[in-house]
């Protein structure tokens, strides 16, 4: 599994020490969520769209994930749902709102 870090228009304009400290913060939530360090970090430019359109509540999720080599799948119903979101284009989905954290145990709320 890898890492990435992504940097949007937004994010450009922040400063190279700001920077450092939330690639740093990064890191350690996603090996609190995935229980080890991450095998590389890459960067990527990710474009944030002006539009969205808003498709509904996201009531639940489910995802797999590697914990030390074994394939693990995890279902979550949330209580107080985010917004699920897509480009004017319908090509990228995004996450908003909701009272969900992300922690060692995985995601919660």
């Amino acid at each position: 599994m890898g890492y990435l870090v992504t940097e949007g228009a937004g994010d450009a304009r922040a400063l190279p020490s700001t920077r450092g400290a939330g690639l740093a913060q990064a890191t350690r939530l996603f090996e609190a969520f995935a229980g080890f360090a991450p095998a590389r970090i890459g960067r990527a430019f990710i474009e944030r769209p002006g539009v969205l359109v808003d498709l509904g509540a996201l009531r639940g999720l489910i995802y797999t994930k590697d914990q030390g080599g074994a394939r693990r799948t995890y279902i979550h119903f949330m209580d107080d749902p985010p917004r699920l979101l897509c480009d004017a284009r319908g090509r990228q989905l995004y996450v908003h709102g909701g009272s969900y954290r992300i922690t060692p145990r995985g995601i919660e709320g």
